[in-house]
């Protein structure tokens, strides 16, 4: 059994897939060449006919006359754009600040506001003449050529009639109308400019009081006169408070930290501080106080004598007590009532050094300063939230001063350039001067008499509009042929449409006598019937194509098939089998056509026992079945014919044993080739190449049907089923073709006979039809539905009992090469 991976199928889950070989991506205007260049006949009679249609008109045309004249509309010279009126009131201008809207200026001067004069003037000297025909034959255009670059400033006025004189008098009529134009519309332009300048001014003065108005009212309310300085100020203001707030409070954590060390130095309360330093100030109490010191040292030393209930000690004891009363008394009085309700510190009352004193002086001092810092505080705190108040407020009333400022210096300035513009504007109107000048004056070409020359462009005009109508004519009716023809014109045609590579092509064959199988040897048929060689040969260049192109697959079973009857899928089978097995080929030619068997006749077999017969045994067939019969033309080329197939044969080909089969012929032929019915229409021939490597895609050319075979090769790409190559059918032998590169394109089919070979299916009678039908709706089932689907998992040991012995022998005895 073969191992090498092929092309999956639908129905094959383990077969690989043959990789198909890309066709070169085609332009999509090749095609349309190839059609084009096969209706060139009619291309050119329809141009001709046309042309000549065209030329007969043209020569019962009476003779045309043209003129023409030229206006400059813009001056050129730097001079000349000094000198010009708006150059000369409004000053140094751009020279495109008033460049011309050519394409708008050109359709007024066509229009029937600018040639309604000149109609009437020249319909009082030609009463026949009329505005159609005026606007018909009237050309304006600026001179130049379609580059921007190169166009001039200069304005072409062409006419042509048949009568000369008067195409002299419209010309003059032309030329006067557009210069007073040019000046009428200067004006009416001015007069429309200032006429909405007076317009827009009153709003424009009363919009300019009310923004006055409402400054002034900002001004007065907010007592504003420069919002950006007064802003900066406050916003100063506010940055200076913030600063002294800083100061002050270091200030106020330095005094603190000095008082409350002050404070733990002396043990006193701030209070006590300043009566301890009142009453060291007092020389009666310090007096007082050196008395009691005194007397208490006193008491000290006479204690040691004495007992505290001695007279002495109770005499001192009685002083001491009439001096502290004394020195309270005196205390009182110095400290005052407020001081005197402070409680007694000792400390307080005693002396005090000098050092103390300081201390308690710096004390009472740095109370002092905290005192005025707080005060400092409160204030610039107050301050702060004015300050405050102001910024929050002032940014924006200053916003909306600016916004107002801003309004009234933009509507400032456009009344006043209103008001510049307007007298600019009555400066120009005043003036005369024509804008336009006439630089070619309105003539006619004539020749030395003075004679008009009639014009030679209008005949050759019609001839060219003949010839190009000719060509479009010619074009249509080549697409339209070739849309409905719905055929393929050549062998490129087919491989334009199919994608995969062209692998043959195969002649019509037009001799006397037919080609009879088994003729393949060129030399041969060349002595015997020579006109069947480019035939015989065309299956020798297919078959060498097939092995080339798919040198590096396996490829072991193939489906020749086509879309639709009559296409020479059997002829082509037939003889690619042939070809094969002369080449020591071990070939076997299966006829899976159930529907319409022609192997067995076209070959002389009997028909007794085939396919179908071996699709409904329970066991594969030997080697020797008489099922697989000689072909009679090759040693190598076998022949499994349709045989004699009951009802539901065609649903087997979809079956576990078809596959099975197509295995075990594998392994004893080098190539299997496949007849089978057409592809469009019934399913058959989709189940058969699904047990193979590929499909070989026979199409006739001039004969099969393109849309059908677009549905098939859909067909195939939903099945996902391979397709090797394409074969061109019936294309038609020339004197000198070189089969290998052909590019014919006028064919016929090639075997006349091969419609009776592909012909209509015929039943013997209606109920085998209905039950046929009935056999493809099954098996349309099994290959789309994916849950109902069969099953097709190899049964090996099954295959291993179907006298695989003897296939294996007669492999031996014929070894194979693969294509």
């Amino acid at each position: 059994m073969n191992n090498n991976p092929t092309l999956p199928t639908p129905v094959d889950g383990e077969m690989g897939e043959t990789a198909a070989i890309a066709p070169k991506k085609k332009s999509p205007f090749v095609p349309l060449i190839r059609g084009i260049q096969r209706k060139a006949l009619l291309i050119l009679a329809c141009v001709g006919a046309t042309t000549t249609v065209a030329w007969l008109l043209s020569a019962d045309d009476p003779p045309t006359y043209s003129g023409s004249f030229q206006m400059l509309v813009e001056p050129v010279t730097s001079e000349a754009r000094v000198a010009a009126p708006a150059a000369l009131t409004r000053g140094d201008i751009s020279p495109n600040d008033f460049s011309l809207d050519y394409p708008t200026q050109l359709e007024l001067l066509q229009s029937p506001r600018v040639l309604g004069p000149v109609f009437e003037a020249v319909r009082v000297k030609y009463p026949d003449f009329t505005y159609i025909e005026l606007r018909s034959n009237l050309l304006v255009e600026r001179t130049g050529g379609k580059n921007r670059l190169n166009q001039t400033k200069i304005l072409q006025v062409s006419y042509r009639g048949y009568d000369p004189e008067l195409v002299q008098f419209v010309l003059e009529q032309l030329a006067r109308q557009y210069l007073t134009y040019s000046l009428e519309d200067r004006r009416t332009r001015i007069g429309q400019g200032v006429k909405f300048i007076e317009d827009q001014l009153p709003d424009l003065k009363k919009r300019v009081n009310q923004l006055q108005g409402q400054i002034e009212k900002i001004q007065q309310e907010y007592d504003l006169v420069n919002p950006e300085s007064q802003g900066a100020e406050v916003f100063g203001q506010l940055r200076a408070i913030a600063e002294q707030q800083r100061a002050n409070e270091r200030e106020i954590m330095e005094q603190r930290t000095l008082f409350q060390t002050l404070q733990q130095q002396l043990q006193l309360s701030p209070n006590e501080a300043l009566a301890a330093s009142a009453l060291s100030q007092d020389t009666r109490y310090q007096q007082l106080l050196n008395s009691i010191s005194q007397l208490e040292a006193q008491i000290a030393t006479e204690s040691a004598r004495f007992s505290e209930a001695s007279p002495v000690i109770q005499r001192l004891r009685e002083r001491q007590a009439n001096l502290v009363g004394v020195l309270n008394r005196e205390a009182q009085r110095i400290l005052g009532q407020t001081l005197g309700n402070v409680d007694r510190n000792p400390l307080s009352l005693t002396f005090q050094d000098s050092v103390r004193v300081g201390l308690i002086q710096q004390m009472v001092n740095t109370r002092n300063q905290l005192a005025v810092q707080e005060t400092r505080r409160r204030a610039l705190a107050i301050n702060r939230a004015i300050a405050e108040r102001e910024a929050a407020r002032f940014p924006q009333i200053a916003r909306r001063y600016s916004e107002l400022q801003r309004q009234l210096g933009i509507a400032t300035r456009t009344l006043d350039q209103l008001q510049i513009q307007r007298e600019t504007l009555r400066v120009e109107a005043a003036q005369n001067q024509v804008p336009w000048e006439i630089i070619s004056p309105p003539l006619l070409p004539r020749d030395e008499t003075g004679a008009a020359i009639p014009d030679p462009a209008s005949s050759m005009k019609k001839m060219l509009l003949g010839v190009v109508a000719g060509v479009i004519l010619g074009l249509g009716s080549a697409l339209w042929l070739e849309k409905h023809q719905n055929i393929f014109h050549s062998e490129k045609d087919i491989t334009d449409l199919v994608p995969a590579p062209l692998l043959g092509v195969i002649p019509r064959y037009d001799g006397a006598e037919p080609v009879t199988l088994g003729a393949l040897d060129p030399e041969v048929a060349l002595e015997a019937n020579p006109s069947a060689v480019p035939f015989l040969e065309a299956f020798n260049k297919l078959y060498a194509n097939l092995a080339f192109e798919f040198a590096d697959e396996d490829v072991r079973a193939i489906a020749v098939c086509s879309a639709v009857e009559g296409d020479g899928k059997t002829t082509t089978a037939l003889y690619l089998a042939q070809t094969a097995a002369a080449m020591g080929q071990r070939i076997l030619l299966v006829d899976a056509n159930f529907r319409s068997p022609q192997i067995h006749s076209r070959l002389n077999l009997p028909n007794q026992r085939g396919l179908g017969d071996l699709l409904h045994e329970k066991q594969l067939p030997d080697v020797t079945d008489p099922a697989i019969q000689p072909s009679g033309l090759v040693d190598s080329l076998f022949v499994l014919t349709a045989g004699n197939h009951p009802v539901g044969t065609t649903r087997l080909l979809a079956s576990a044993k078809m596959k099975r089969l197509t295995a075990k012929l594998y392994d004893v032929f080098d190539l299997v080739i496949y007849d089978t019915p057409p592809l469009n229409g019934v399913l058959d021939a989709n189940f058969v190449a699904a047990q193979t490597d590929g499909i070989l895609l026979v199409a006739a050319v001039r004969q099969t049907p393109r849309t059908t075979v677009v549905h098939t090769l859909k067909q195939l790409k939903d099945y996902k089923l391979p397709v090797l190559g394409a074969i061109a059918n019936g294309v038609k032998q020339t004197k000198g073709t070189n089969w290998e590169d052909s590019d014919e394109e006028d064919y016929d089919d090639y075997d006349e006979n091969d419609d009776e070979d592909e012909g209509e299916v015929t039943a013997p009678d209606q109920e085998l039809a209905d039950q046929e039908l009935e056999e493809d709706l099954i098996a349309e089932e099994v290959l789309d539905d994916d849950e109902t689907g069969l099953a097709w998992e190899e049964d090996d040991d099954e295959r291993d009992n179907c006298s695989e012995a003897s296939w294996e022998s007669e492999d031996a005895a014929n070894p194979r090469t693969h294509v």
